[in-house]
């Protein structure tokens, strides 16, 4: 996870941390200087170490701003990559929608295939057990 002050180790899914940026967890040494070290209450009751909603929203606001410019960068490295390499690209993608075209189509016929040879069986141990009787 990512806050003004930088990278620290849990992440959104940690389960050390019981910060709103990672709900279930403990608490986030990483997140204290964003939003200060204390515990939800599992009741959602208040008390000690209970945050306001200004205390939980800033810290929000701060990882969308980030989330949001890392977006726009990613915009904007698509767009010189397409003017650079799109013809290639382009070629590349009709090149791989090719094989997996062909690659699909021999999946279909191996699996009629077995299928087929599935029935044949079936057919001949049937027929095999009607002899048994």
């Amino acid at each position: 996870m990512e806050n003004q002050y930088g990278r620290h180790e849990c992440g959104p899914s940690d389960d050390s941390c019981e910060c709103f940026c990672h709900p279930g967890a403990r608490s986030c040494p990483g997140c204290e200087p964003l939003h200060g070290s204390y515990k939800i209450s599992r009741m959602g009751g208040g008390g000690e170490g209970s945050m306001n909603p200004a205390q939980i929203l800033i810290p929000l606001w701060y990882r969308a701003f980030f989330s949001a410019q890392s977006e726009l960068m990613t915009e904007k490295l698509k767009k010189r990559i397409d003017s650079a390499y799109g013809s290639t690209m382009d070629k590349l993608a009709d090149a791989f929608m090719e094989s997996m075209g062909k690659q699909w189509q021999a999946m279909v016929q191996k699996t009629s295939a077995n299928q087929e040879f599935q029935e044949k069986l079936m057919k001949i141990l049937g027929e095999a057990q009607q002899k048994q009787k």
